[in-house]
């Protein structure tokens, strides 16, 4: 009888080890809380096209996830960018040392593309496991029970994993197949670094010079042209986000409602579009669309080693892009990983 695999998340990391475990035969489901795949490698769509309000782009360093991505050729190219830093008020152009890799049209799309023909159930989130003989049950926040799972696969942010599995005191040697690991109560202590990411659409045209700006600032992180990036909308966007730490230190009370000011304005993204005025010298007019994003688990602090983790007792496995470097590339490899491990 073949097997059936739940995965939590439908961002690269749940994807990937879907795609693989799906050729391997198995049957799976990915659940997933969001409107549509990708995770962090999310777009806006708008009236002035899609706006990459997550990840910026990526890299590709590995010979495994190079090869990958032969499949999807087609729809990633190199972002040809103009790419400067800014430090201490001085800009300084970035040696093209690495290429920047960009799905066409939005940053989802390779997402979208690796979701063909796997059963992806949205707008579902998952908040409790139950484990029934040697079944799982997954219980979503509308008390609604998929069942029947003979693996679980978590593809979440360290905390919210940790949410999903620190009730099954059974779970006691989840680790993975590397010499040396860690056990279950070290995805606990796993920290993660927030994010703000404002994005502007403006009415007026301005060439600032760069399409991507990396800043070591009090605030921001990063100014990025989103309307240089190939086969997006030519009308000017720009995506600015804040820094790992002062986000830490600025979060809402509430973490899911920003806070604003009397006149209903978000206090965040004023700080944030007041600093980029000041760093590019120049005042934003015509404002046409504004937004502002919390990614509340944008980066791990520390790297991690563990890869993946692995519970075959239990049948129940952990992979995502914080079993690494927190980048598009450490989804992959911590899922392609886990996916060909023997299940």
């Amino acid at each position: 009888m073949t097997q059936k695999i739940a995965v939590i998340g439908a961002g690269m990391a749940g994807l990937t080890v879907g795609k693989i475990l799906c050729k391997k035969g198995f049957s799976v489901d990915i659940f997933d809380k969001g409107r549509g795949v990708g995770g962090r490698m999310s777009s806006r769509r708008t009236e002035w096209g899609y706006l990459d309000h997550g990840c910026q782009y990526f890299t590709v360093k590995d010979p495994l996830f190079k090869e990958f991505l032969q499949e999807y050729n087609s729809s990633i190219t190199v972002w040809q960018g103009r790419f400067f830093s800014w430090i201490e008020g001085n800009f300084q152009e970035v040696a093209e040392e690495k290429s920047r890799y960009l799905p066409i049209t939005s940053m989802n799309t390779l997402c979208k593309q690796m979701a063909l023909n796997i059963n992806i159930c949205l707008q579902t989130r998952i908040v409790s496991l139950q484990q029934q003989e040697d079944k799982w049950i997954l219980v979503d926040e509308q008390s609604n029970h998929h069942e029947n799972y003979d693996w679980v696969i978590i593809t979440a942010p360290p905390m919210q994993t940790w949410d999903l599995i620190k009730n099954h005191s059974n779970i006691i040697d989840l680790v993975s197949t590397e010499e040396g690991c860690r056990g279950i109560a070290s995805i606990e202590s796993v920290q993660m670094y927030p994010c703000y990411s404002l994005i502007l659409v403006i009415a007026e045209e301005k060439d600032f010079g760069f399409d991507g700006l990396q800043l070591e600032h009090p605030i921001l992180g990063w100014i990025g042209v989103n309307s240089s990036k190939p086969a997006r909308s030519k009308q000017l966007s720009l995506i600015i986000q804040s820094n790992f730490h002062w986000a830490e230190n600025n979060l809402a009370s509430n973490q899911e409602v920003l806070q604003h000011d009397g006149d209903g304005r978000n206090l965040v993204a004023e700080i944030l579009k007041k600093e980029a005025e000041k760093v590019l010298s120049h005042n934003f007019e015509g404002i046409l669309y504004e937004s502002l994003h919390l990614w509340r688990y944008a980066l791990p602090k520390k790297p991690n080693t563990q890869k993946y983790y692995m519970d075959k007792s239990n049948q129940l496995a952990v992979c995502g892009d914080w079993c690494f470097q927190g980048k598009v590339e450490s989804a992959f490899l911590s899922a392609y990983l886990l996916a060909t491990e023997e299940f």
